[in-house]
């Protein structure tokens, strides 16, 4: 049960970062491998522009391209990541009864452990949710597009031209990406929550503690991810050649290479700002709809407990 509440949690919270995810994605790929000194013309040039240019060219409906993908791709991940890590813990290996100062080390190990586990189960789901963002009707921005007619044709259309390999394009900075991301999350949300508790800056409020916690931890997330992420888009991305291999990027360092060289590190903060605004909210939104969802879980399956 762990499993689906984690997963149907994170499929709520999406629904209203999705958006978010679009406008990053688009910003990620736009001007790919070019120095900043060349892009003479910015379509996706911070978060008011992307917002008007991804609705100009697309339409309201534009901001929630590949939907059904990212849907599949948070249930997918997080029931996973929330199970491995909720399995651990009930298992007592989070906790170290010996030694009580490697807990910490231990909850960011199986914390990155099952961000390992979740990134490889929903990789496909990540490599056609990423291809279906990057498609635009309007002016030509990303330097490759994939022209799936939905997310079940996308699955198809990459398994017959790349077979089973190109659903796990960019797999390995898929596990760079979560691993990173996971153990940067827990790290920097229990010790703000310990600091706030600490204290007592908002009293006893625990929803103002958790949201705080959720947004400082939302930052630093995306400031680790963020290099990883931009390294995952652009290998799911790209084009491949008849044997199903990458045209730009051969394997994660290639990618972190040749991105450096290009665009300097400002290429690997690409679509930061509105990485910030879907990582905290969504974290926020996914933790009060599992809390809900939990409860719900409690009160429908009491009545058979008591009788």
């Amino acid at each position: 049960m762990e499993f689906v509440l984690g997963g149907t949690s994170s499929m709520c919270a999406v629904l209203f970062t999705n958006p978010f995810d679009v406008l990053k994605t688009r910003q990620q790929l736009e001007g790919e491998l070019m120095a900043r000194t060349n892009l003479t013309s910015r379509s996706y040039n911070g978060l008011r522009q992307s917002f008007l240019t991804v609705v100009r060219t697309d339409g309201w409906r534009g901001l929630q391209k590949g939907l059904p993908a990212a849907l599949v791709y948070q249930f997918t991940m997080n029931s996973v990541r929330l199970g491995t890590y909720q399995t651990a813990e009930n298992l007592g290996w989070t906790r170290s009864t010996s030694n009580p100062s490697l807990t910490p080390l231990l909850t960011i190990f199986w914390g990155a452990f099952g961000g390992l586990a979740s990134a490889t189960a929903s990789c496909p789901a990540y490599v056609v949710k990423t291809q279906l963002q990057a498609v635009s009707s309007g002016a030509y921005t990303a330097r490759f597009q994939h022209h799936h007619r939905g997310t079940v044709s996308a699955f198809v259309n990459i398994y017959r031209q790349s077979g089973v390999r190109g659903l796990f394009r960019g797999n390995t900075a898929t596990i760079a990406r979560l691993t990173v991301g996971s153990a940067a999350q827990m790290c920097s949300f229990s010790a703000c929550k310990e600091f706030l508790l600490r204290y007592e800056l908002f009293q006893q409020s625990i929803v103002l503690t958790a949201l705080a916690s959720s947004t400082v931890a939302g930052f630093f997330t995306s400031v680790f991810m963020s290099p990883c992420d931009v390294v995952t888009t652009r290998m799911t991305n790209q084009a491949v050649n008849a044997n199903g291999r990458g045209l730009l990027y051969g394997n994660i360092f290639d990618c972190f290479l040749k991105i450096f060289r290009a665009e300097g590190l400002h290429g690997y903060y690409k679509g930061f700002v509105p990485m910030c605004l879907r990582v905290a909210p969504h974290a926020v939104l996914n933790l009060t709809f599992w809390e809900f969802f939990k409860g719900l879980n409690d009160r429908y399956s009491q009545p058979h407990h008591g009788h």
